[in-house]
């Protein structure tokens, strides 16, 4: 077995984690608030994401009680068991879930419909997960935003609500992770503009600068020198 096999050096152990991550959270906001219907969470490049249907928007506040919630969960070490069901015992099983319902609805005749249970909750995934909740740290993960997203990408189906979430093996991986992104924002173009007062932006043109005085000084000296 290769040394760093379970490590976040791995990207599939990585990606592993963070969807494991992502169920557990989806767990958190069933049990805190059982009427949220759930969408899809997947692993992404950073993190994971999972998109709901909620009939209140989520709050900074809610999301402080969804980080709480999770923690317990990885303390339970509720073990990840997988299993399979017949297209009709899946769709009886996610007879309150309607987004889960089209999803199995839209598989091949022949696929194989599988679900991941850990403790009470149980979910439509085709994984992998890890074996335990409890392989997740509690003390080192953050749920980062949370934004609005259309079912499947669709502009014209329902507007769901998508939560982000960041984990590490370690805390200290967390903190440094965090503070990596809040150097990010300092160094923002777009905050940058505003506060030196080199350019505006609109929503009369989304993603187009108007350049302020001071703006056009710099931009103007940018271009004498490049010439």
């Amino acid at each position: 077995m290769a040394e760093n096999e379970f490590s976040f050096e791995n990207p599939e152990y990585r990606k592993t984690y963070w969807h494991t991550c992502s169920h557990v959270m989806a767990q958190a906001v069933k049990r805190l608030w059982p009427e949220v219907k759930l969408a899809i969470g997947p692993a992404i490049d950073e993190g994971w994401y999972y998109d709901m249907d909620a009939p209140f928007a989520f709050t900074p506040e809610h999301m402080e009680q969804i980080e709480a919630e999770m923690r317990k969960i990885c303390k339970e070490k509720l073990k990840l068991e997988r299993f399979e069901l017949p297209r009709s015992e899946a769709l009886e099983l996610e007879k309150d879930e309607p987004y889960k319902i089209e999803l199995i609805n839209d598989l091949p005749e022949d696929a194989v419909i599988s679900f991941y249970k850990q403790g009470e909750f149980t979910d439509l995934c085709a994984g992998p997960h890890l074996d335990s909740t409890g392989r997740i740290k509690g003390n080192a993960l953050k749920l980062l935003s949370c934004n609005a997203a259309y079912w499947r990408g669709d502009s014209s189906r329902q507007t769901l609500q998508r939560i982000y979430g960041i984990a590490f093996p370690k805390k200290e991986e967390l903190d440094a992770y965090l503070q990596r992104i809040e150097e990010a924002k300092k160094r923002d173009h777009r905050k940058l503009g505003k506060e030196l007062g080199l350019f505006m932006l609109t929503e009369e043109g989304p993603g187009f600068p108007f350049w302020l005085p001071k703006g056009m000084v710099l931009k103007n000296t940018l271009i004498d020198y490049w010439r």
